[in-house]
């Protein structure tokens, strides 16, 4: 069908327009009735032949018909619908010149990128037909949101006027893609050339802070927002709970803590965040306390008010307790979904209870993706069940055949119960398929500025000192005891002293390093790693934090650990 429209005459340059009625017509009824937003495709078509019956079509018309189609898409609305009511109203516009008029290119370029349908957008937008920099905003939006950012990040390139909507676009596109620090970088070229900031563009840099760990860019758009006067106003709820995000997952919690009460007339998204940035802090019981206020305040709960507590009884393995909580949903008139199912299932699974948690996941009513099986699996791994690991392993492999992650989980299960044929068939299976694991990585922030490593990274200027640093590390960790436990990394390596020098240098390590070097003492150390800590980097962290006296705070997959002391905040429970 694509193929059949490229060659439809009203995707290539419109006609003159010197004929285009610009008759004034917003008073007329059937205008009024079209402006309603919502309405089903076929009733604006409706209304605007009996508009076009009526008199001739003016711009205004166009604008408010494509803007009808925009806010009629929806998830019942079928594509092949969607599509063919957009071309409806694409070539009438070009029939009547309407393109020469930027205010109907733009309604038209939106309703496109609206419904997904990016290459047409972009045929109207190369076609010819009168752009301005609204149009050039809507494709750099519509590039990002759709998950293209090389192509979003092409059309800002070519832009010869700039202005706050379109640098706000661009970081949006950024934060979408998950690329957090190029996001950070496009904002400092925004405030660089004096652009006036607004909520929209804080927002997604304070998610980007969140990401990354990057406290004190997070700190800085706190400032600017106090001193700016935009904070806590009546409406601005969204800033409010955006900073109460990027706190608690900085593990800044006092501060999240005074955002949290400082906002007027917080709304249930506020609430959701502090919960679960308490849960994901570690503070379980503070956050299951903080949704009893929510259920006294008479809060209409939501789905994932349901998620962040039952996280929480998860975190602190309140395995009973969740489980009431799980069966009250339907009180609050709210229906279990996939993500609830799982959940529990996590709650079970770490607290030992595999078996149940694979029968609760096989009996949910909807199948189970692929991130619930997983959970279990790692439940599986902690207590080395052989058994509900193996059924769960096969299965996740079935699922996720490219993630070369599901495949190493399950030999090195295999590998510490003994059963090596088993591993290598799994080894030769990944192999030839071609799977690939995630890369563990690691972020720290000092000085304005985010340093990323991965395991054996040699690419920071501070190489040499970081690993001079953590053999010396090491050498007076094993003086009090400290042995490697080498029993998570089986799947690349047979020689035990290969395994030992590939912890010594996991990702969070070296970041850690860093930190000691950098870091003055009496400044926490905050390490934000996009995958789950291991087993030894968990002990080496305890004992570095008693042998340095820092207090370090780590931010992996699925919550926060605290080191002080040689002890943990999640209590060797993860």
């Amino acid at each position: 069908m694509a193929a059949r429209l490229r060659s439809l005459p009203w995707l290539r340059i419109p006609p003159s327009a010197a004929a285009f009625s610009t008759a004034p017509s917003r008073g007329c009824p059937l205008h009024a009735a079209l402006a309603r937003r919502g309405a089903p495709a076929a009733a604006s078509l409706a209304l605007y032949s009996r508009i076009r019956a009526a008199a001739p079509p003016t711009p205004f018309t166009f604008s408010l018909l494509l803007a009808a189609l925009a806010s009629s898409s929806s998830p019942s609305t079928s594509a092949g619908g969607a599509l063919l009511a957009a071309c409806l109203a694409h070539g009438q516009a070009y029939k009547c010149g309407a393109l020469a008029h930027p205010v109907v290119t733009n309604s038209l370029l939106k309703l496109y990128c609206s419904l997904g349908l990016l290459v047409h957008a972009r045929m109207v937008f190369d076609s010819g037909a009168a752009l301005d920099v609204v149009s050039w905003n809507t494709m750099v939006s519509g590039y990002g949101k759709g998950g293209e950012l090389g192509a979003a990040r092409e059309v800002f390139a070519r832009m010869q006027e700039r202005n706050l909507v379109s640098w706000s676009a661009m970081v949006d596109a950024c934060v979408r893609a998950g690329e957090f620090g190029e996001a950070l970088r496009v904002f400092d070229r925004m405030v660089g050339e004096k652009f006036s900031l607004d909520a929209v563009v804080l927002v997604s840099v304070l998610k980007a802070c969140a990401h990354l760990g990057a406290v004190e860019r997070g700190r800085w758009v706190h400032r600017y927002l106090e001193t700016e006067g935009l904070a806590w106003k009546p409406g601005n709820v969204m800033l409010g709970t955006a900073l109460v995000d990027m706190y608690c997952k900085c593990g800044c919690m006092e501060e999240a803590w005074q955002v949290f009460d400082g906002v007027q007339s917080g709304d249930v998204v506020l609430w959701n965040a502090m919960i679960g940035g308490l849960a994901m802090n570690g503070y379980g019981e503070r956050a299951l306390e903080l949704f009893q206020r929510m259920i006294q305040k008479g809060f209409r709960l939501n789905e994932v008010t349901f998620i962040v507590v039952l996280c929480a009884c998860t975190h602190t393995g309140r395995v009973d307790e969740g489980k009431e909580i799980f069966k009250s949903m339907q009180k609050h008139g709210i229906k279990p979904q996939r993500e609830h199912y799982g959940c529990l299932g996590d709650l079970l699974g770490r607290a030992g209870r595999v078996e149940e948690a694979e029968a609760l996941l096989l009996d949910m009513p909807m199948e189970p993706h692929a991130s619930q099986w997983g959970a279990l699996m790692s439940s599986c791994r902690m207590h080395n069940d052989i058994s509900v690991g193996e059924r769960v392993g096969k299965r996740l492999i079935e699922l996720e055949p490219d993630d070369g992650g599901r495949y190493v989980v399950l030999f090195n299960l295999y590998a510490i119960n003994g059963r090596w044929e088993d591993a290598r068939a799994i080894r030769q299976m990944m192999e030839e398929r071609g799977a690939k694991k995630e890369t563990g990585l690691s972020f720290i922030e000092w000085n304005g500025l985010v340093h990323e490593f991965m395991s054996g990274d040699t690419r920071h200027p501070q190489t040499g000192r970081m690993y001079a640093l953590l053999e010396d590390m090491e050498r007076r960790l094993q003086r009090i005891g400290y042995i490697k436990d080498t029993s998570q990394v089986i799947m690349d390596m047979d020689d035990e002293e290969d395994k030992a020098n590939t912890l010594s240098y996991h990702s969070e390590r070296l970041a850690l390093a860093f930190g000691i070097l950098n870091i003055p003492q009496g400044m926490p150390i905050r390490i934000v790693k996009n995958l789950r800590v291991c087993r030894d980097c968990h002990v080496h962290a305890k004992l570095v934090s008693k042998l340095y006296q820092r207090e370090i705070i780590v931010r992996d997959r699925h919550r926060f650990h605290i080191f002080r002391d040689g002890m943990c905040s999640c209590n060797d429970y993860w």
